[in-house]
């Protein structure tokens, strides 16, 4: 079943996301960084930047990913991944109101490509924390036109 066209613009809901200290220790170690500040008990301490990957590739993309309406399905993979940032790390405390939506969805070959954006703001100020860009492969499931499966079905026939 292909992906729903439709949705692409399609902005699913807020969620907040408070940052951690203790989040910030354990994805740290789990990546092997050695920066200080990323364990740090101090004022200094700020997220690696990849940390986003935790609160909008795995939260922002479930909410699209439970639309019934999509079409998802469990035959994907992860893409890319693409971070701009905001002017001020992230740090112990910060709190993020997080908005995912679908930006596109492409056809190559048997495969779609659907990029998701979840936009990250400060809950405090409004100013942009992150926004997280990924690309999520879906395969086998892009439309085919007809000739594609007049050609299938001749060369099944064939075999």
């Amino acid at each position: 079943m292909a992906l729903n066209q439709s949705k692409v613009g399609t902005a699913y809901p807020a969620y907040r996301y408070e940052v951690s200290r203790e989040k910030i220790r354990e994805y740290a170690l789990a990546l092997g960084e050695t920066d200080p500040r990323y364990q740090s008990d101090g004022d200094d301490c700020v997220a690696p930047p990849t940390f986003a990957a935790a609160f909008t590739l795995t939260k922002g993309l479930m909410a699209l990913l439970g639309d019934p309406d999509l079409g998802a399905h469990p035959a994907l993979v992860h893409g890319s991944q693409t971070f701009r940032w905001g002017e001020r790390p992230l740090r112990p405390g910060d709190v993020l109101d997080c908005t995912p939506r679908i930006d596109a969805i492409t056809v190559r070959g048997r495969n779609e490509f659907l990029t998701s954006v979840v936009e990250c703001r400060f809950a405090d100020s409004g100013e942009l924390a992150v926004e997280g860009e990924a690309v999520i492969v879906f395969l086998g499931s892009a439309p085919q036109d007809d000739a594609d499966g007049a050609q299938d079905a001749a060369q099944e026939g064939a075999a």
